[in-house]
């Protein structure tokens, strides 16, 4: 930035230090010809390996010639769940049909107090994930509006059907960078420089998948292989929590950090 907030005297006496940042490996799965699994044998699916799907940044705040926050977003997919939803019981002796409405959306089910920095949901808008040799991305009726659709079930005589619908699990794990004094700075502890000030998130996907069984699902859990992604980049430098600005300490109490 061109200008940037008057030096404050614990610059001098808190200089920062050095981050030295740990790169995860990229897993994926092998290129080759090998077809998406049918996943509808078990009621959880849990991901395998590092399962980091998403890795980037978000503004929080930006002053132009002052200063910046931005959050640093690793994402993991920890499960997909087929959620039971409604079940009939058909004892006549004639095909039975029934309305049913449901719906998709995201709701953040842990740490929502980080919606008070920056919209969350929004990076979930247009992912892409590696899931079971396949790509899934998700949709802005998925993740920042919702849509309900209504749809008709015949359930045959003497039987039962059942609904289920998929949902997508993650874990976002965000840290955040103080953009001042004329360089970026990774956001430390209370007195310190590691752990990095961390957030944890939990997310749900509600998506549009849904199918119907005449017979109930077993919990499992099964396991779905993961494209994972390299770790989202940090600043160069750390400063302790007490030492970036006064803005950004406000921001992250906000968010209940």
């Amino acid at each position: 930035m061109s200008s940037q907030p008057s030096v404050p005297a614990n610059v001098v006496s808190d200089p920062g230090v050095q981050q030295t940042q740990v790169e995860g490996g990229v897993e994926h799965t092998a290129h080759i010809a090998i077809a998406p699994r049918d996943l509808y044998g078990y009621r959880v699916y849990n991901a395998t390996g590092t399962a980091r799907v998403f890795a980037g940044r978000s503004t929080i705040y930006y002053r132009a010639g002052d200063e910046a926050m931005y959050a640093v977003v690793n994402r993991f997919l920890e499960r997909i769940q087929w959620v039971q939803l409604m079940a009939w019981n058909n004892d006549t002796d004639a095909t039975q049909h029934y309305e049913y409405s449901y719906s998709t959306g995201l709701t953040i089910t842990q740490g929502s107090e980080v919606t008070n920095g920056f919209n969350l949901g929004a990076s979930y808008e247009g992912m892409s994930i590696g899931v079971d040799h396949s790509r899934r991305t998700f949709k802005t009726t998925e993740t920042t509006s919702s849509l309900t659709t209504t749809i008709t079930v015949s359930v045959p005589p003497r039987s039962e059907l059942i609904f289920y619908q998929k949902r997508f699990e993650f874990r976002d794990e965000i840290t955040f960078i103080n953009d001042a004094w004329g360089q970026e700075w990774n956001i430390g502890p209370w007195g310190g420089y590691k752990p990095l000030t961390t957030k944890v998130s939990s997310v749900n996907i509600m998506a549009e998948e849904y199918f119907t069984k005449s017979a109930r699902l077993p919990e499992g859990p099964g396991s779905v292989t993961v494209d994972s992604v390299p770790s989202a980049s940090l600043a160069g430098w750390t400063r302790k929590r007490e030492n970036v600005t006064p803005s950004a300490k406000d921001t992250l109490t906000s968010m209940r950090i």
